[in-house]
């Protein structure tokens, strides 16, 4: 609970153009839906209908004061905010109204195309062995302890967010680790936090349809180190294209990199992938080990030396982190495996960028001894030049690639399938097209013989289907799990 002064006090371009600053606002939110008495609605603008549209829902609901970034017509009894930027103004106002839980925490956030589940999973598990009681928020949901909560956007609005961070922080966090999306930056809702640590996992092709330019895209993300200070550490994969940028970007803070050569402060040598898992090599500043995980890719082996960077680089033991972050097997949909006692491989992944089906399908390629099936779509209302790309590097590795749907939205999912096809197809994959993707995975796993390697692209842990507005139950990992035993009854 606050009053609205001292809200606009850590908010600088904010003023009441109408009513009282001496309301007390009980809470903060962007949804009108979700308004109680007592809240703050902060008005803005999105990408397909402005938040002033229901200002006079909000204040019905309850809402003492409403924020926008001009003057707006509400209701009568409700204060009036106007912000020069009113999405910096809100993240600042949520910092102020939840305590400035950053000042608690030792707040690391993860950007990067793809990594960033992953990272963030890895580096929550290596602190956690270090003994740094760790808060996640991302793709998966926001999680510390036993406590979960669902996630609705990869990096929470600012209201959620800080809630979230504040509440770690009361039951004894001592850090977190966000992911930070560009689309995240663009929009400020990470705006003032205090980031006592900045990861970059990877630079590849991803929100085109937000950012417009692939030069806008990575500005924003190199946002997320330009607000690092000197008591900060920035911890990038030297592989990601631009990496000088954003180490310049980061000063005056720490710069730490990983990769595979000589020239990087945590090294990865000697990776030896399998069926199973993989063994590496390990090399660091006063680190030197032999490792094993049960993830196979060289890029799980340089999110593994990330994690451990990372904690090292808050001074946490990096044994007891490479101990925790080698000993985590299962990230939802990320390289994750289906057995129900089929003969061939059967996976699920969330690759959905040209760069991640790429080394998914390769990695496939390189540790099978058989065909490599790939079922495949890509979203509707997306980044269209994608698409192509993406099954271009199916087509690449894979034996067979079958052109699924995958969150077809408003957009002709035949419209959407077809530079899928084509690329494939350019690739020298035979290719299938199966709308429905029950069916299509049904068809993979039909295919398969002893020896192959299924792959389930695309979706990852995500548990519906959007066709049009309209969202229908869908979880690829069910859905192939099911399969494979429809197959198993056949046989």
């Amino acid at each position: 609970m606050s009053t609205l002064h001292a809200l606009l006090e850590a908010a600088p371009g904010t003023r009441v153009v109408r009513g009282d600053a001496a309301t007390v606002i009980r809470g903060l939110c962007l949804d009108s839906r979700r308004v109680e008495p007592g809240f703050l609605f902060a008005a803005l603008p999105g990408r397909r209908t402005d938040g002033g549209r229901f200002a006079a829902d909000a204040v019905g609901r309850g809402a003492v004061a409403v924020l926008a970034g001009t003057e707006i017509g509400i209701p009568p009894g409700a204060a009036l905010v106007v912000a020069d930027d009113p999405r910096a103004a809100l993240a600042a106002m949520a910092r102020r109204f939840f305590g400035a839980p950053d000042e608690r925490l030792d707040v690391i956030g993860v950007t990067g195309t793809d990594g960033k589940t992953s990272t963030v999973a890895l580096i929550r598990a290596a602190l956690d062995r270090a003994g740094v009681p760790t808060a996640v928020a991302g793709t998966l949901g926001r999680a510390f302890g036993e406590s979960r909560l669902p996630a609705t956007l990869t990096t929470p609005e600012a209201p959620e967010l800080w809630a979230f961070l504040a509440e770690a922080a009361d039951r004894g966090a001592r850090a977190a680790a966000i992911e930070v999306s560009s689309v995240a930056l663009a929009e400020r809702r990470v705006h003032g936090m205090r980031f006592r640590g900045a990861v970059l996992t990877s630079i590849g092709r991803d929100h085109l349809d937000y950012h417009g330019t692939e030069e806008r895209y990575v500005e924003a993300k190199r946002e997320l180190f330009r607000g690092l200070d000197a008591d900060a550490f920035a911890v990038l994969v030297r592989s990601a294209r631009g990496c000088e940028r954003f180490a310049g970007d980061a000063a005056p803070a720490r710069v730490v990199t990983v990769g595979t050569d000589d020239t990087a402060d945590w090294r990865v040598t000697d990776h030896r992938p399998s069926a199973t898992g993989a063994a590496f090599r390990l090399t660091g500043p006063g680190f030197d080990r032999q490792l094993h995980s049960p993830r196979p890719a060289p890029w799980d082996a340089l999110n593994i030396a990330t994690a451990v960077a990372t904690a090292a680089a808050l001074g946490a033991d990096p044994c007891s982190a490479a101990a925790g972050a080698t000993a985590l097997d299962r990230i939802p949909g990320r390289w994750e495996p289906v057995d129900e006692g089929q003969p061939f491989a059967a996976i699920v992944d969330y690759a959905h960028t040209p760069d991640a089906v790429e080394r998914v399908t390769a990695l496939a390629r390189s540790i099978g001894g058989g065909r490599v099936i790939v079922v495949l779509g890509a979203g509707g209302q997306r980044d269209a030049g994608k698409r192509r790309p993406m099954g271009r590097a199916a087509g690449r590795h894979a034996d067979l690639v079958i052109v699924t749907d995958d969150n077809p939205r408003d957009e002709d999912p035949e419209a959407i399938a077809a530079p899928l096809v084509a690329g494939a197809r350019e690739a020298g994959a035979a290719v299938e097209r199966i709308a429905a993707r029950d069916a299509a995975i049904g068809a993979a796993v039909e295919a398969a013989a002893p020896g192959d390697i299924v792959l389930v692209l695309g979706k990852g842990h995500e548990s519906t289907q959007q066709i049009g507005a309209v969202l229908l139950p869908s979880e690829d990992r069910e859905l192939l799990r099911c399969a494979l035993r429809r197959a198993r009854e056949v046989s």
